[in-house]
């Protein structure tokens, strides 16, 4: 991705942490995400993804991340998808403490999922999460 990009510019204070993908890569967690995306509502699809939870938290951040960090134990490597070429690699528990600077200023929808485990995350910014498990997981 263009080190110009806005979002890298805006993460930027968090570039020790995270490691954006390069274009192939990028376009792959795209394809990836995009067959648990739900075409019907913002959220996870139900027909890829299984045992799905849902939370609304309004600004009750404190919450989310208790909610989060009990749905994603250990430490992961996951990808964070915003778009076709906006994606980048942490561990999951940097995300947990770092995802309300990460997703709220931009206001964007993003989606989570593990390197390690079937676990995949939407992200809406209508300060939503969805959590369930990638039924095809390789």
């Amino acid at each position: 991705m263009n080190a110009t990009h806005w979002r890298i510019q805006e993460l930027q204070h968090h570039s020790a942490d995270i490691v954006w993908l390069d274009a192939e890569e990028a376009r792959r967690a795209y394809d990836l995400v995009g067959l648990h995306d739900s075409k019907t509502h913002l959220g996870l699809n139900v027909d890829t993804v299984d045992s799905i939870e849902r939370l609304a938290f309004g600004d009750d951040v404190a919450a989310a991340s208790s909610w989060l960090r009990a749905r994603m134990p250990g430490i992961q490597q996951v990808v964070v998808v915003f778009g076709e070429d906006e994606c980048f690699v942490c561990s999951s528990a940097f995300l947990i403490e770092n995802w309300s600077d990460i997703f709220v200023p931009s206001r964007d929808d993003a989606m989570i999922y593990s390197k390690d485990t079937p676990l995949i995350v939407f992200y809406c910014h209508e300060n939503q999460f969805e959590v369930g498990q990638r039924i095809v997981f390789d």
